[in-house]
């Protein structure tokens, strides 16, 4: 029985150098539309599939390939039956697919036209992969023209190495799959360069989302660490739904400010206040139009980033006169999934939005039920161990990434009094991301000379004496329903 391959490409890169190697390999070639006609060109001898299937192309081309004579050849085993089967409908086994699919992404790049775009959408490329991966130990499978040479030079490939060209292959269509989903779900992709990675000796690029944000000014590009920055401080300033204005401040992915309020420029000042120091260099964030009196206030402090989903045409021209300043038009933010790699893989979850609500164990709670939901929300980003204290409506200290829960408790409450003014304050509403293990931690909030009100989860064998002990010290307990780690 004789050798066959199929060919059906896109992209021509090469492809009369392997095509002419099959030759001389004894291979016969079977080639469909576009393909054909190229190697009609450069003189290659091949059968062309309408030919061997006795079906011409139908609806301009989006079938030529779909045919029971194709896939057979791609999907039959050396098995008897196969094979007496395959002998009986005439139909020839395939050894070799060369396929590369439309230029998807690129087309949406180039163009706005749906009727092209979809017409990008590969069936046939896509389908013959699948089906040769599907039996990849008879049929090999390539599917990037770079690869070419690499196949003559090994040739004839076996064993596991037949198998990573499989793995490619399948990696590819579910990479072009991607593609397309984020068309259809109103996202499409761009990469990004970056200055560079978290460190000047890591490369880093970014792949971003076209509706997501925009650069509207600024001299210079969006850093890794930005980025990371700017996604923290959207989750802190979108991540509840309220009339009011919503402000954060975010440094090393940390939030040193945060206010809700319902005048933006009284919400920036009490955001700033949080912590002066830490907000230098720091990225803000808002969740509505930036009008020009806060815009005002942005420049007389040195910021790397400004976010908004708009922004007032004076308060724009004012942030623009910082020619550094990252001015940042936030499109869209309903990211569904968060994606960490690990070294076994890829780690997926879905994004934490849930508020929380709260059990009175001892107290009686005077927080809204939106003022709860921001502090949460302020909260489940800070990394855990976190301890987050507020008064009315602002963030005034925290303190996160802590291996126990009351040294980060102790640095909460030290930055607190290192940075703020004790007689103001009457009260303080601390929270917690997760329950308190000991008492130890009661103690410590029973000495100070605020009154400070506990909003945390329970969970631990020891919440009995919790509960006994929040009574005792006649100190006001909240259990939240929910635990927000952040690792």
């Amino acid at each position: 029985m004789g050798k066959n391959a199929l060919i059906s490409v896109f992209d021509k890169t090469n492809l009369d150098l392997i095509a002419d190697f099959l030759i001389k390999k004894k291979y016969t070639i079977y080639s469909t539309g576009g393909t054909s006609r190229y190697l009609k060109d450069i003189k290659i001898p091949f059968i062309e599939i309408s030919k061997y299937t006795k079906q011409k192309e139908i609806l301009n081309g989006r079938v030529k390939t779909l045919h029971p004579k194709i896939f057979g050849g791609l999907l039959a085993t050396n098995k008897r039956s196969h094979l007496k089967e395959m002998k009986s409908e005439g139909i020839v086994s395939f050894d070799i697919l060369l396929v590369n699919l439309y230029p998807f992404e690129k087309t949406v790049n180039n163009t706005k036209d749906k009727s092209k775009i979809i017409e990008m959408i590969d069936i046939g490329g896509h389908s013959l992969i699948r089906a040769a991966v599907k039996n990849f130990e008879k049929v090999l499978t390539i599917t990037d023209p770079s690869d070419y040479k690499t196949f003559m030079k090994q040739f004839p490939i076996k064993g596991a190495q037949r198998q990573l060209f499989a793995k490619k292959a399948i990696l590819n269509i579910a990479n072009y799959d991607n593609k397309i989903f984020n068309w259809l779900d109103g996202n499409t992709t761009r990469e990004y360069e970056l200055r560079y990675g978290e460190n000047p000796h890591q490369k880093a690029v970014a792949k971003i989302n076209d509706n997501s944000f925009s650069q509207l000014s600024g001299n210079k590009k969006l850093s890794y660490n930005n980025l990371l920055d700017l996604d923290a401080a959207i989750k802190i300033s979108f991540g509840i739904k309220t009339k009011n204005n919503i402000c954060s401040i975010i440094k090393h992915n940390t939030p040193c400010g945060a206010s809700i309020g319902k005048i933006q420029a009284n919400c920036y000042n009490k955001a700033l206040a949080g912590d002066k120091v830490s907000a230098y260099g720091g990225i803000v964030s808002f969740n509505k139009k930036i009008n020009k009196k806060t815009a005002t206030l942005l420049i007389k402090s040195f910021y790397e980033v400004i976010a908004a989903p708009s922004y007032e045409r004076e308060a724009l021209s004012i942030l623009k006169t910082k020619s550094n300043l990252r001015v940042i038009k936030v499109k869209k933010h309903n990211q569904k999934l968060e994606k960490r790699t690990f070294f076994g893989g890829t780690l997926i979850q879905d994004v934490n939005r849930k508020n929380s609500s709260i059990e009175t164990i001892n107290g009686n709670n005077k927080l809204s039920e939106e003022k709860i939901n921001f502090f949460v929300n302020v909260l489940k980003n800070i990394k855990s161990n976190a301890i987050a204290l507020f008064d009315e409506d602002s963030l005034i200290s925290q303190s996160g990434g802590q291996t126990s829960r009351i040294d980060a408790l102790q640095n909460c409450l030290y930055k607190f009094k290192l940075k703020h003014n004790l007689k103001k304050l009457k009260k303080g509403y601390l929270f917690s991301d997760a329950f308190f293990p000991f008492i130890d931690s009661l103690l410590l909030i029973k000495k100070q000379k605020i009154k400070i009100e506990i909003y945390s989860p329970m969970g631990s064998k020891n919440d009995s004496q919790i509960k006994k002990s929040v009574k005792k010290f006649k100190l006001n307990f909240y259990k939240l329903s929910d635990r927000h780690f952040k690792h």
